[in-house]
């Protein structure tokens, strides 16, 4: 076990380059290991939780090369990452993907363990041992390709038609968290057609506390002056409302291919509540 444990920490230690930050901080997530979602008969979703209790086990000891993601709900580049992380767990069942919630309770020996430095943050494992990490939205064939992971030949499955319903469908999901130690509300709402993702929202909704009122003004220019959406005051603090159209959300390019179900799976793994 301490061959293992020095191995990955050496690993880890070799990581020395300078990240950038690509979110913000994140709240609590929904706890649990390997956790499957069927939201349908079509749909089996894989992605283990992790915390300091399963760590070793899930990550230093596995056989399986690992996606492990440190997220946060709380940065938009972490929710446009998920429909790329459910179809990875899908279809590449030899592959783990791993995920941890930076204020997740019981993650103290992570935290000291891995340099994470921005939310999200990669890091690609075989063996025991970081091989790459990668920060921010990325494509799927990056991750792949950084964990030198190759797609084995198979036969191609035949595609289930959908089911053309001629309607959207909408799905709404919040959770409370944390903007830069500031209680907020994230509310990310989607519309669905019948093949993919027609729309998506993104809102939060920060509370600024009356003794730092002052500062109120200085914290809505710095995240204008980061593009990334409009910023409007509040009564309570100040909204910031990322759309479908807008510059930052074109420039993540999001997977919009994920079904309904797979959507709400994956919100609900990281603590969504969604109706």
């Amino acid at each position: 076990m301490k061959i293992f444990k020095t191995r990955f920490l050496t690993s880890i230690a070799m990581l020395a380059t300078a990240v950038f930050a690509a979110g913000a901080f994140t709240p609590v997530y929904a706890k649990g290991a390997a956790i499957v979602s069927k939201n349908t008969a079509d749909e089996d979703i894989r992605i283990v939780k992790v915390d300091d209790s399963n760590f070793e086990k899930e990550i230093i000891h596995s056989k399986t090369p690992i996606i492990l993601e440190i997220s946060s709900t709380s940065c938009p580049p972490c929710l446009v990452m998920i429909p790329t992380l459910i179809d990875i767990a899908k279809n590449y069942r030899d592959i783990k993907v791993a995920s941890v919630g930076i204020d997740e309770p019981n993650i103290d020996k992570i935290k000291n363990t891995l340099p994470i430095q921005a939310f999200p943050t990669f890091f690609l494992i075989k063996d025991g041992q970081v091989v790459n990490r990668l920060v921010g939205v990325v494509k799927e064939e990056q991750l792949l390709q950084a964990l030198g992971y190759t797609p084995k030949a198979t036969k191609p499955q035949p595609q289930k038609s959908a089911k053309k319903s001629g309607k959207n469908r909408n799905l709404v999901c919040k959770v409370n968290g944390q903007f830069h130690g500031l209680k907020n509300l994230v509310t990310i709402s989607f519309v669905f057609g019948d093949t993919e993702i027609k729309n998506v929202d993104i809102v939060t909704d920060v509370f600024v506390p009356p003794e730092m009122s002052d500062k109120r003004e200085e914290m809505m220019a710095h995240i204008r002056a980061s593009g990334k959406g409009e910023v409007t005051p509040t009564m309570a603090g100040f909204q910031m409302h990322i759309d479908n159209d807008c510059r930052f959300m074109k420039a993540m390019d999001m997977k919009r291919t994920s079904t309904y179900g797979e959507m709400r799976a994956g919100l609900e793994l990281q603590g969504f509540k969604c109706e």
